[in-house]
C-alpha cells in the first residue's frame, strides 16, 4: 500500500488498467489531453463574446435587456471562463493524477455530465443548432470515453 493510500483509505488507492501493451492507457491519455485543450478552447471562445459579433453579438444584444440581466449574463460568463480555463490547465498539467486516481475518473464523469447538460440545453431551448449539438455530443464523448475504460484497483 502506498503512503497516499494509508492516509486516505480506499479513496486514495491508485487505479491501474489491465491493458494490451498499454494501448488503452495511451487512448485514455490522449483523450485527457484533448479534453484539456477542449476546455481551453471553449474558455477562449467565451472570452470572445465581448469582442466578436458572432455568435452572440453582446455589444448590441446586451443593451436590449435590463442592466441587471446584462450584468448577470456577463458574470455567469466570467464564471464559466474561469471554470473552463482553470480546469483546462489542470487537465493538461495533472494528467497522471486524472488517469490514476478514482477522483480523476470522477472528474471526467463530471465533465461529461457538464457537456451533456449543455447539449440538452441546445436541444431543448429554441434556436438550437444541429452543428453545435453535434460538437457538444463530441465533448461528452471526450470525457466519457476515458472515464468508462475499465480499470482495476491495486
Amino acid at each position: 500500500m502506498n503512503d497516499l493510500s494509508k492516509e486516505t483509505g480506499d479513496a486514495g488507492k491508485i487505479c491501474t488498467e489491465k491493458t494490451n501493451g498499454g494501448k488503452m492507457e495511451k487512448v485514455r491519455k490522449t483523450f485527457v489531453i484533448i479534453g484539456g485543450v477542449n476546455l481551453l478552447i471553449w474558455g477562449l471562445f467565451h472570452i470572445s463574446f465581448w469582442f466578436a459579433p458572432f455568435p452572440v453579438d453582446w455589444k448590441n444584444e446586451l443593451t436590449k435587456i435590463t442592466e441587471l440581466n446584462s450584468n448577470v449574463m456577463q458574470m455567469l460568463n466570467i464564471g464559466i471562463i474561469v471554470f473552463l480555463l482553470s480546469f483546462g490547465v489542470m487537465m493538461l498539467s495533472c494528467r497522471r493524477e486524472i488517469l490514476t486516481f478514482a477522483s480523476g475518473r470522477a472528474l471526467l464523469i463530471i465533465f461529461a455530465l457538464f457537456w451533456l447538460a449543455r447539449l440538452t440545453g441546445e436541444i431543448v431551448f429554441p434556436g438550437g443548432s444541429v452543428i453545435l449539438g453535434f460538437i457538444l455530443f463530441l465533448c461528452v464523448l471526450i470525457y466519457l470515453i476515458p472515464a468508462i475504460i475499465i480499470h482495476k484497483h491495486e
